[in-house]
């Protein structure tokens, strides 16, 4: 397994230099992702509109590679310039009634809470649910269901602590209550196998710039075939209907899946770009790449243990992420971030941890030289 994921790592220049360790923020390119744009670029600089056939046949392409990856069915995917966008659009997009509520984790991100915030002139409601050491406990998020939740929101991967939550288990309770269950899959998908069906996940959106290691302005969004119908659309385009190309029929029928959140024209360079990573990604193993994210987080806390570090996140079974938050022993965290940038390493400084986020073509090696580096 390891000769592959060596060989992907000369696709990363980064390496040259740095110990890229922060992808749980903003990911480097490869050079096949560097090389397509580049390709696309050129495309239309000689040829305009002339070679748009191309970008939509790689969107395409890219639309399935992303289905393959989620478990999932192409007509379900649609592309997003970002987490929150896919988001906005579920979240605008149900059939509210003022005392409705969503149920949140405390510590996710802002782009899972401001969606959901937004929506108090409706007279919707978050009830959130704490943390409890780095953890999100499934029992709290049961006692915070009632006959008005709507909504479970709640992230893959949880970004300060690292914790993955069981998606599996919250499904089963989110089918079992008649609430839609809502994912921000930024933190996991491109580093952890997920399988959006066996989950019963209703939508699931996710940014390209972290784990799926595409440009920033790319994204994919899940809604299921289950519930795509059952939304209303709060941004619809002249792309979004069932004849778009006839310009003045103006018949207001909406696509039956989710090409209508394709509203309009398309940012098909971070497509083009999206496409080249799904493909790397798809061709190691989603399965193959979560073993050795594993490993490597795995070896990166035994060695901070060995040297009297405090690991927050949970590394329990089925708890583990490519995120390892860890406490300093002497100096703060943001003196200790600086002082690694200084010696090559990109790590993170998140409420008073380190945080550490390696992917497929960091090693066992440079984990071993950050803890040396380590005050």
């Amino acid at each position: 397994m390891g000769d592959k994921f060596l060989s992907a790592r000369k696709h990363f220049p980064v390496t040259r230099r740095l110990a890229y360790l922060n992808h749980a923020a903003v990911s480097p390119l490869s050079v096949k992702v560097r090389d397509a744009i580049r390709k696309q670029m050129d495309e239309q600089v000689e040829r305009g509109v002339l070679a748009e056939w191309r970008w939509e046949k790689r969107a395409e392409e890219a639309r399935k590679h992303a289905a393959r990856l989620l478990k999932a069915k192409p007509s379900e995917i649609s592309f997003v310039t970002n987490t929150s966008q896919g988001l906005n659009l579920f979240a605008r997009g149900v059939a509210w009634k003022r005392g409705d509520n969503v149920v949140l984790p405390r510590v996710e991100f802002p782009a899972n809470v401001y969606p959901w915030l937004s929506l108090k002139d409706q007279g919707v409601r978050i009830k959130f649910v704490p943390e409890r050491e780095g953890r999100i406990i499934v029992e709290d998020i049961e006692r915070a269901i009632d006959r008005r939740t709507r909504v479970v929101a709640i992230s893959f991967v949880e970004f300060s602590s690292g914790y993955r939550n069981d998606l599996e288990v919250i499904g089963k309770l989110c089918r079992k209550r008649g609430v839609y269950l809502v994912v921000d899959g930024i933190q996991g998908i491109g580093a952890l196998n997920l399988d959006v069906k066996k989950c019963r996940i209703d939508a699931l959106s996710a940014g390209g710039h972290k784990w799926l290691l595409s440009p920033q302005g790319s994204g994919i969004f899940y809604c299921s075939s289950r519930v795509v119908k059952k939304l209303a659309h709060p941004m619809p385009g002249w792309m979004s209907v069932v004849g778009w190309q006839d310009y003045y029929k103006f018949n207001y029928k909406l696509f039956p899946d989710s090409r209508r959140y394709e509203s309009a024209q398309r940012n098909f360079l971070g497509i083009t770009g999206l496409l080249e990573s799904l493909k790397l990604i798809n061709s190691l193993g989603i399965k193959d790449i979560e073993t050795r994210v594993i490993a490597i987080t795995d070896h990166l806390c035994d060695l901070l243990r060995s040297e009297g570090f405090r690991i927050f996140s949970p590394r329990e079974r089925g708890e583990k992420s490519g995120i390892v938050s860890f406490y300093p022993r002497k100096q703060k965290a943001e003196a200790i971030h600086s002082r690694l940038l200084k010696g090559g390493f990109v790590t993170s400084a998140r409420e008073g941890r380190i945080r550490v986020s390696p992917h497929l073509y960091n090693t066992f090696e440079e984990m071993e030289k950050l803890v040396k580096a380590l005050p």
